[in-house]
């Protein structure tokens, strides 16, 4: 009788693809979708035909919440999107975890699209406020999670880019993550500091440098 071989470790192995074209091409369809659906919700209330000027301002003051609420919601996925490409710069292969944990990725972003238009409607109220905290606290962990695998658990990355800059890429996204998970009972207690966070987070990660000399090796391949 033949003894069963040991079980492979390439069979454990997701079959790696090389390049991540399609992917990325998804992606940013995706986002483009999301934030043409921002604005949707930006709209003047009915006016009748002949409003004065004095009507045509006080419905333009009446919206400035919404406005306020997709600009920030703007910059925000486009920030995300901004570190997604330099992040998918630095990648040589894909497999069927990485996409998967892509498409979390880009589910919890299709969401903010819905928690705009609620926080838009609702400013300052503490649901509104936690539950448009949460979208963006779970994307964040959806980003840190892709990263963790990506970075040091299945090394999909360019041999080039260090391990100490791997570890602060992932360090970075763990605390864009917490921010905005802190915003969740933030909102609920004291809705306005985290309306604030909301504003703070984005203008953290839009300044170069602001956390130290990040993602340098990253943006090379970019």
């Amino acid at each position: 009788m033949i003894a069963p071989s040991p079980p492979s470790k390439v069979a454990s192995t997701p079959r790696r693809i090389s390049g991540t074209t399609r992917v990325e091409g998804f992606s940013d369809g995706v986002v483009a979708i999301i934030v043409t659906l921002l604005i949707f919700e930006v709209r003047l209330p009915d006016l009748p035909a002949n409003a004065s000027s004095a009507d045509m301002l006080a419905a333009f003051g009446s919206i400035w919440p919404k406005f306020a609420s997709f600009t920030v919601s703007f910059f925000t996925v486009a920030i995300y999107w901004v570190n997604h490409h330099n992040f998918f710069a630095g990648i040589t292969h894909t497999d069927w975890k990485l996409l998967w944990a892509n498409n979390l990725l880009l589910f919890f972003l299709a969401i903010v699209p819905f928690t705009t238009a609620v926080l838009g409607d609702h400013l300052g109220q503490p649901i509104a406020v936690a539950a448009y905290a949460l979208n963006l606290g779970l994307a964040g962990a959806a980003f840190t999670l892709m990263g963790w695998y990506v970075l040091l658990r299945a090394r999909l990355i360019d041999p080039r880019i260090s391990e100490p800059a791997r570890r602060i890429e992932v360090k970075r996204s763990v605390i864009g993550t917490s921010l905005y998970l802190l915003g969740v009972p933030l909102g609920l207690v004291a809705p306005v500091a985290a309306e604030l966070l909301f504003v703070g987070v984005p203008i953290a990660f839009i300044v170069p440098g602001l956390f130290g000399r990040i993602g340098d090796e990253f943006r090379q391949f970019s």
